[in-house]
């Protein structure tokens, strides 16, 4: 008796997956590969649409700083101060000192800005410190301190310490790589 039950089975089985793959085989031969690629397509510019929402449009506080150092006829710190956050930054103060083993501040600048708009840069030469009259062969120290005020009024403060002396050329990306998101 299980024997015959086995083989009903069997045979109901093989009928349901004759019949399942007859209905995949019409499908299939509805489906134009034209649709599918429209669907690729639409499903892309969804994701980027989603990215750009995150970019533009999602509140947050994204403050970086890249610092380039050369050794010429002297020293020369190049910076660039970047908000690739979504809102404007205000109150912006950029301090940047060249100081030796012995702490002692060499030379320095300081420039601040009223406000910087979102996903803007500002370098140039009011952001460069020429160092002169100091050995290329000691070791020294830049000091980076950046205070500025997010869009919900909030005061940050960041410092940055980083050595220079073994080569002649340095870049320091991305200080202030954390990001503040105002859900």
């Amino acid at each position: 008796m299980s024997d015959e039950y086995d083989e009903e089975m069997e045979e109901e089985l093989h009928e349901m997956s004759q019949e399942i793959g007859e209905r995949v085989k019409e499908i299939a031969e509805n489906i134009h590969p034209m649709r599918v690629a429209l669907a690729g397509v639409i499903f892309i510019m969804l994701i980027g649409a989603l990215a750009s929402t995150w970019y533009w449009v999602i509140p947050r506080d994204d403050v970086e700083i890249n610092v380039m150092y050369l050794q010429r006829n002297g020293h020369v710190v190049l910076t660039e101060l970047v908000n690739d956050g979504s809102r404007e930054i205000t109150n912006v103060t950029l301090t940047v000192e060249f100081v030796d083993v012995e702490k002692t501040v060499l030379d320095s600048l300081q420039v601040s800005f009223d406000s910087i708009s979102s996903h803007t840069s500002i370098s140039g030469d009011k952001m460069e410190l020429d160092v002169r009259g100091y050995s290329v062969w000691e070791e020294y120290t830049i000091q980076i301190e950046i205070v500025w005020t997010n869009f919900r009024g909030e005061v940050n403060t960041e410092q940055f310490l980083h050595k220079v002396s073994e080569n002649v050329t340095e870049k320091f990306h991305n200080d202030c790589e954390e990001v503040t998101w105002f859900l």
